[in-house]
């Protein structure tokens, strides 16, 4: 069994017009989400082995928060997933080491809400900032996510408290 747990990064701030996309930080509300959704994947008890995290600013001071809250997870930032298709995260979670159990991918839409239709078949119109959801894979390794039947063990996100 394998887990893939997608998390879009929290909510951005647009009121800097001279930033470029890529530069964007959280705004004040970002900040204050990322915690709770830190305690949410806690609370749920699937922690993840790896966290692959877009590197955008907004994606990496997502992370950062999360990292201060959930024990020490090895992480990798890549240019790969800025904006990543539902395709090129597929691909990225087929690539992961089998000996990994779960792991984060923390990116962009559309792309987060585009693979939870294409990898378990649930349809999010658009998976809010901060949303974050967890898949179960009947596989015993990631390049098999496509082939194997799945379950959706949970997905939140801040609005629903």
């Amino acid at each position: 069994m394998k887990r893939v747990i997608l998390m879009r990064h929290a909510k951005s701030d647009w009121s800097n017009a001279g930033q470029t996309d890529h530069q964007r930080s959280l705004n004040a509300r970002g900040r204050k989400d990322t915690p709770r959704i830190a305690q949410k994947i806690k609370d749920y008890g699937i922690l993840p082995d790896l966290i692959l995290v877009s590197d955008a600013e907004r994606t990496r001071e997502t992370w950062q928060i999360l990292s201060e809250i959930l024990p020490s997870i090895p992480t990798r930032f890549s240019h790969d997933l800025y904006l990543a298709s539902a395709q090129q995260i597929t691909k990225t979670i087929e690539e992961v080491d089998p000996l990994i159990d779960t792991v984060l991918i923390l990116a962009h839409n559309p792309g987060i809400t585009d693979v939870f239709y294409s990898l378990a078949g649930v349809r999010i119109d658009n998976v809010p900032t901060a949303g974050v959801g967890c898949i179960q894979f009947d596989t015993d390794n990631f390049k098999n996510v496509l082939k194997s039947s799945t379950e959706l063990e949970y997905f939140y996100y801040p609005k629903m408290d």
